[in-house]
């Protein structure tokens, strides 16, 4: 499940109907995509929030509140726990996500191993979307100790007599379309362990991303050239193929690998 998805209002529709029937479908969204590897989980919920002014969000968390128990070899090892806010976009077009939280904890342990968040208004020294690790190696250690050996990392694992190292674990952060780049590593040093760098410096860093990202929507639209039209018409644009050229076939690998 993305950690941003949007969704255009269809017409005829108000934009407190949308958000609501959206809400409640990503909600269900979310519970399919949990029961994958949680069969008996509780389903998402969606709660209408109203702020002071006036602004309508929807919190779409799970229950239990503590967290989804996820279970080796049928033994609870790891709770997880996820919330999502989500409203209209600027443009009152779309729903997107404005926060969103996933956190994975050890059985019974109120402090998280780790946690993915996306924050759409992070303030301009923070990533909009990061990792943060809490745990102390002894407890990776501790949960990797029992891991199951369902996959070939988890079966090596389990068969060795080795003490688990953090650094085997392979935290996924956007596959191959929407991986980092050298300058979000960069950045992320001065912002955070204050390494030197200038402004000019900073500003150099940004340019390459852009660059980078923008790079990266071009291979996109390669993928998805149907999603690209899609989106271009609803922006007014009248897209069509030329006439001595066939269709392009979707390229969906990209986008479904890890």
């Amino acid at each position: 499940m993305s950690l941003l998805r949007r969704r255009r209002i269809g017409r005829g529709q108000q934009p407190q109907d949308v958000l609501s029937a959206q809400a409640t479908q990503f909600a269900e969204d979310l519970t399919r995509t949990v029961r994958a590897v949680a069969v008996d989980c509780d389903p998402f919920t969606a709660l209408l929030m109203t702020k002071n002014d006036g602004t309508r969000k929807f919190t779409v968390r799970q229950h239990p509140v503590d967290g989804i128990v996820l279970r080796v070899n049928g033994e609870p090892l790891l709770q997880l726990s996820v919330s999502f806010q989500r409203s209209l976009d600027g443009a009152g077009r779309y729903l997107a996500v404005d926060d969103a939280k996933i956190k994975v904890h050890a059985q019974g342990d109120r402090q998280p191993l780790f946690r993915y968040e996306y924050d759409r208004d992070a303030v301009a020294d923070m990533p909009a979307a990061h990792i943060q690790l809490h745990a102390h190696r002894d407890a990776f250690s501790h949960v990797m100790n029992r891991a199951g050996r369902a996959s070939a990392r988890g079966k090596r694992r389990a068969g060795s007599n080795a003490v688990p190292r953090l650094e085997e674990l392979h935290f996924p952060v956007g596959g191959h379309r929407f991986r980092p780049c050298l300058e979000d590593v960069l950045e992320m040093l001065a912002l955070e362990l204050g390494v030197d760098a200038t402004p000019e410096g900073l500003e150099a860093l940004r340019s390459g991303r852009e660059r980078w990202r923008r790079s990266q929507v071009g291979a996109v639209v390669r993928d998805a050239p149907e999603e690209a039209i899609r989106v271009l018409t609803d922006l007014g644009y009248r897209v069509r193929l030329g006439s001595l050229r066939s269709r392009p076939a979707e390229r969906t690998r990209r986008l479904r690998d890890l």
